[in-house]
């Protein structure tokens, strides 16, 4: 098969990160300095953004791409970039995604991956260090995203084998019944975790 490309040539040197939205209105680019782009896929307009927070260590939209939320390398709050309008406006706001108990419950020094499943009702975080109770966890959290994206801690989950770190994880995409969370360990086991109790946060 051959097909025409788009050439993107505008300030994407050392990439570190590349998200298309789930409807195809926009693309998300991050470098590896701090900076990230927002890119509308209609005309291929872009506006840069910048973080005293280090680079994008991960970054996952929302289920209707208006949203994005991201993970910084030197933080443990996320950050939540919002849309304004539909596309192909790229008026959006960067607004903080506080987990407190990243720090003061698990004691660790930021956050490492994140993934959120595609009914936008579950948000896994693994995060970096955390004391010998909580080393190598997954935390896993309640989301709302009306009218701002809220969070509710709804409890851990510890790989199997000898002190196990997650590599990888990742949300099923089709699964019907609800969150259904793959996670790859570094003892060696790739497990799958059913996420399908009911929300206990308030309306």
């Amino acid at each position: 098969m051959a097909g025409v490309g788009t050439p993107i040539r505008r300030g994407l040197g050392g990439i570190s990160m590349l998200k298309w939205s789930p409807t195809g209105d926009y693309f998300f680019a991050s470098k590896f300095d701090g900076t990230f782009y927002l890119w509308e896929t209609n005309t291929w307009t872009s506006e840069q953004w910048s973080s005293t927070s280090g680079f994008v260590k991960g970054a996952t939209w929302d289920p209707d791409g208006r949203m994005i939320l991201l993970a910084f390398s030197e933080s443990s709050t996320l950050g939540s970039v919002h849309f304004a309008s539909k596309p192909p406006s790229l008026d959006a706001h960067l607004l903080p995604v506080d987990l407190p108990e990243i720090l003061s419950l698990t004691g660790s020094q930021g956050i490492e991956k994140i993934a959120w499943d595609n009914s936008g009702d579950r948000l896994a975080i693994s995060f970096k260090g955390g004391d010998d109770m909580y080393r190598g966890l997954i935390a896993i959290y309640d989301t709302r995203r009306t009218p701002l994206i809220s969070t509710s801690l709804i409890g851990f989950i510890r790989g199997p084998g000898d002190s196990p770190k997650p590599i990888t994880f990742s949300f099923h995409g089709k699964f019907k019944q609800g969150p259904l969370l793959s996670v790859c360990w570094s003892s060696g086991f790739c497990c799958t975790y059913p996420l399908l109790f009911r929300s206990h946060m308030l309306p």
